[in-house]
């Protein structure tokens, strides 16, 4: 005699199999990025004594360095959470400026976190470029009779004058 199992148990079978693995899937994923130093170590940068090489040796190479002036550098973390499909969400921002003075030693230390920042808008404005609208018409048509067939040398088989005899 052959047993089968009730549907609506085999649904529920799977169901309680399947479910354990759908959470899984969409556990909460916490990213951590950017700027991770070892910790105590920005605690040891000291003012007007440090010099880059010093800098560079203690807490490592910047993250970004302004784009006008080479004496400030930033060094930026940041730690995000993201839940499945949705946008990441921003738990933890820090940026530490360091600037420079012109000896090339540490002048001054910034720090910066998620209160600190700020949205910014987009500008939506379109940069005109130098030309003519044409139509389709005038696209597809406006090549014709510009090219003609291959062009001929007129002397094809003439020497280069390279070569000897």
């Amino acid at each position: 005699m052959r047993r089968t199992v009730p549907p609506a148990l085999a649904g529920l079978l799977i169901g309680t199999l399947a479910l354990p693995l759908a959470v899984a899937g969409c556990e909460t994923i916490v990213d951590q990025r950017g700027f991770a130093p070892t910790p105590g170590s920005t605690e040891k940068l000291e003012l007007e004594t440090q010099s880059r090489d010093d800098v560079v040796r203690l807490i490592g190479s910047p993250s970004a360095v302004a784009t006008f002036n080479p004496n400030v550098w930033y060094y930026i973390s940041q730690k995000q959470e993201y839940y499945a499909f949705f946008k990441p969400t921003m738990l933890e921002q820090n940026v530490i400026q360091l600037s420079f003075n012109d000896a090339g030693r540490l002048a001054t230390i910034k720090k910066y976190d998620l209160s600190d920042s700020r949205d910014v808008t987009m500008v939506s404005r379109i940069t005109p470029t130098a030309g003519k609208e044409i139509t389709i018409l005038e696209q597809i048509m406006g090549n014709v009779g510009r090219f003609s067939g291959p062009r001929q040398e007129t002397n094809p088989g003439a020497p280069t004058g390279g070569g000897g005899t």
